[in-house]
Formats: structure tokens, C-alpha cells, sequence
């Protein structure tokens, strides 16, 4: 069987996407390898928010052919999607795909295939790359059984795409080029597909998407995400579901509502973006917030979810951000009840408004305030998990080893716990006690 190796940059929605190219592959006879091995093919789905991001995109293309000389290379996703043309030039790029034709893949890696055949062209230069454009949107109303996704390769939990794109037009972000605008997966084919997951033995789902908040807004029936929430836990066979990041303002009362209704159906695990605690840097970044607006809702989602993780997205650095801006940040994520932190150093991204701004702040000052942030992320994390020392909590086991021949199990508020189980114990939800904390996760054992 030919092989075909994944490389998978970026977020849950990539993770998603780089799954459906896999089941599409195993399809047609391919076998999938790990990423370190030799293979036929090989597969970089790509992520571009900033430029950090588009040189390890470069720098893995070229390490990957000059251990796999004789792979052919395949480059995909948003980096392949805004500059498709620079990626081509890479000399180690055999075939770039957009976003959309990602998804037939099949059909290019068979094109590739017979122009390498053809006669016309030496082994060692056969056919010219192909750059596909991202003529027109995803539709993600489309569909029957066998286009979706029920296969996730080395993952326990499934990821279900219920939308893509994005209309926000924040002034750093560059995916609404990559990735068109908002568009969402209408109800009833949630549904079947979350069956399909559900019949396939996944306990897990993780909701996802580009701008999960706006799922509905284009399908013209007046529906909200709200709405679907209320309606998901009707696929039984489905345990648990998670939401992936969601922008603070459309966690709203409703959605409060409907998942507060579902009690443990759905993980007690919100992750919404902040970037800055400066009401002048976020209309910088033109976010619809401001950090008052933040605040009050973090601390609703609190009252309502008292043991939830609660997570936020930090950029350190935006352009015209002085010593002020940050300590505003600092201030808010101290005494908010948030639990965790992702801090991003700003970086330059060319296309975006945000990079023509003035007042670009100096590395060395990015980097002192990122670890200040980082540290107090850290502070707050181990706080969050301490309340949880002996307590007993409900959590799905995975398909990944710790130490000890040990297998992780994943509580609905994201704590990892390591616990004695054989393996016939993957993808059950067992009551698990946590015992002691190694500061990036638990040990533990089940309770019977």
C-alpha cells in the first residue's frame, strides 16, 4: 500500500481537516505513518497567523525532504492558502493546495501521480507544481454519509467542523482571507454527522470551527448556536461535548442556558480570547469588547460554572501597546477568575492592518512582558488545579501513555490525570480520584 504521512500546524479546525484528508486517504488504499518515517507522500497542513508561523512552515518543509529525499511533498492549509506562490517557490514542494482543495486531495495526489508517469519528465524533476486556488468557499451544507469525517488517527476524542470562516475583521488576524467568510453547517447534518460519530464509539466531540459563536448567522432560519446546543444532546451515544474557543460575547445567556441545562453533556471548558486588557489596544485590534464588557462576562461564566477551566488567548506587544496598556492586562487577568493563558508575542503579519500600524514595541520588551504573563498564567493554572486534590471527577481515558506504562485521562475542566488502566479501559468515562499534582498534570487512580 502507498504511504502518506500528516503534519498538522495550527488549530483544532486543522486537526479536523488533516483527519478528513486521512480518511479519505485510507480510503483509496493509502496507510498512514507517523511523521518521522519514511513515505510516498507527504502532507504539511499549514497555519499563517503570523510570520513566526510561515518560517516553521518553510523550515519543515525542507528538513522533511532532506530526510525523505524521496517523498513527494504536499503543502496545505492557510499558509499554501494566502501565499500559494511562495510556497510553490519552496523547491522542495512538489504540489500546493488552498484550503477548499484540501479537501480533494485524493483526486490531486492521483493527478500528481499520473503526471509523474507520463514519460515527459525525468524522476528527478516530474511534474511542475500545481497551485490551486481558493476560487470559492467550502460548502458545508453539502454532503452524504461517506464525505463525512468518522475517522480521527491517534486521537480518542473526534472533532466535528460545524463551521468555517470568519466576517470579525480583527486588525491582526489574516484568517478571513484564508479562510473565507462565516459559514455554517445547517442543523440537521450536525446532527447525522454527530450520530455517525456517536455510532462509531467516539464519547467525545469538540465542537469546532473558525468563529464557533457565529454558527447560524448565514443560514437565513433565524437559528443560533444557542439553539443548537440545545438540541445535540439528543445523540446519546455521544457522552460528552466540548466547545472549542469562542469569542466572550457570544457566550451568552442563552448559551449559559443551554449547556447549564444538559448538566455534565457538556465539558465545563470555555476558552474565550481576550488579547488585551487596554480598552485602547483592543479598538486598535478592533474587537467588539472591552475589557469591562470581558470581565463582567468571565465572571458570569464563573457564577454559572464554578469548577470550569477557564482559558484566554493574550497578545504581548501590539502595536502602540505601552508599559500602561500591559499593566492594564496584567491587572485584569490577576484578578479575573480565569485559569489558564495562551500568550502570543505579537508578530508582524503582512496582509493585516495591523502591520502598517506605528509603534511596533521592541523584543526585548515583548519578551519581558510575555513572561511576566506567562508566569502569572502558571500561577493561576496551579491555583485552579490544587482545589482539585482529592476530589473525584469524571474523565475520559485516551489513547496516550504518561509515564509508568500509565494511560491520561481527561476530566471535563481539562485536567490530564495519569492513571493505572489497561487498555481496555480507552475511551470509557470512568470517575477518576486525583491524588498528586506534577505541576503540568495529575496522578491518579479510578475509582470503581
Amino acid at each position: 500500500m502507498p504511504t502518506v504521512a500528516f503534519h498538522t500546524l495550527g488549530c483544532k479546525l486543522n486537526q479536523c481537516e488533516t483527519a478528513q484528508m486521512e480518511e479519505a486517504l485510507l480510503n483509496q488504499g493509502f496507510r498512514v505513518v507517523p511523521w518521522n518515517q519514511t513515505a510516498a507522500v507527504r502532507v504539511l497542513n499549514t497555519c499563517t497567523v503570523t510570520s513566526k508561523t510561515d518560517r516553521e512552515c518553510r523550515r519543515l518543509i525542507r528538513r522533511a525532504k532532506r530526510e525523505d529525499p524521496s517523498s513527494r511533498m504536499v503543502v496545505t492549509g492557510c499558509y499554501a492558502q494566502v501565499a500559494p506562490d511562495r510556497v510553490a517557490a519552496i523547491p522542495e514542494v512538489d504540489l500546493v493546495l488552498g484550503n477548499a482543495d484540501k479537501l480533494r486531495l485524493v483526486e490531486h495526489l492521483a493527478d500528481l501521480h499520473a503526471s509523474s508517469r507520463d514519460g515527459s519528465a525525468a524522476p528527478a524533476d516530474v511534474a511542475p507544481k500545481r497551485v490551486t486556488s481558493y476560487a470559492s468557499a467550502e460548502d458545508l451544507s453539502g454532503g452524504t454519509e461517506g464525505d463525512f469525517i468518522t475517522h480521527f488517527s491517534g486521537y480518542t476524542r473526534a472533532f466535528l467542523k460545524i463551521q468555517n470562516g470568519c466576517d470579525a475583521g480583527c486588525s491582526y488576524c489574516i484568517i478571513p482571507t484564508a479562510r473565507g467568510p462565516s459559514r455554517s453547517m445547517p442543523p440537521a447534518q450536525v446532527l447525522e454527522q454527530m450520530q455517525l460519530l456517536g455510532d462509531r464509539g467516539y464519547r467525545e466531540v469538540v465542537l469546532t470551527g473558525i468563529h464557533v459563536g457565529a454558527w447560524g448567522r448565514d443560514l437565513g432560519t433565524g437559528e443560533t448556536l444557542a439553539d443548537l446546543l440545545t438540541r445535540l444532546p439528543s445523540v446519546e451515544s455521544v457522552r460528552r461535548f466540548r466547545l472549542s474557543s469562542i469569542e466572550p460575547m457570544e457566550l451568552d445567556e442563552r448559551v449559559l442556558r443551554a449547556i447549564s441545562a444538559a448538566g455534565l453533556r457538556y465539558a465545563d471548558h470555555f476558552h474565550l480570547p481576550l488579547q488585551s486588557g487596554s480598552d485602547r489596544v483592543l479598538r486598535r485590534m478592533n474587537r467588539p469588547y472591552g475589557a469591562a464588557e470581558y470581565m463582567a462576562r468571565v465572571r458570569q461564566v464563573r457564577t454559572a460554572f464554578p469548577e470550569a477551566a477557564l482559558g484566554a488567548d493574550v497578545i504581548v506587544g501590539f502595536p502602540g501597546e505601552t508599559e500602561e496598556d500591559f499593566e492594564e492586562t496584567y491587572a485584569l487577568v490577576a484578578n479575573s477568575p480565569l485559569t489558564y493563558l495562551h500568550v502570543f508575542a505579537y508578530s508582524d503579519r503582512p496582509g493585516t492592518r495591523a502591520s502598517a500600524m506605528k509603534g511596533k514595541v521592541g523584543p526585548e520588551i515583548i519578551h519581558e512582558r510575555s513572561r511576566r504573563l506567562r508566569e502569572l498564567g502558571d500561577q493561576k493554572n496551579r491555583a485552579f488545579q490544587e482545589a482539585f486534590r482529592g476530589r473525584v471527577l469524571e474523565a475520559l481515558v485516551l489513547e496516550r501513555q504518561g509515564e509508568d506504562d500509565r494511560l491520561i485521562a481527561l476530566t471535563g475542566n481539562y485536567l490530564r490525570v495519569a492513571v493505572p488502566a489497561d487498555r481496555r479501559m480507552i475511551n470509557r468515562l470512568v470517575p477518576v480520584k486525583l491524588l498528586e499534582s506534577s505541576g503540568e498534570g495529575w496522578t491518579g487512580k479510578i475509582v470503581e
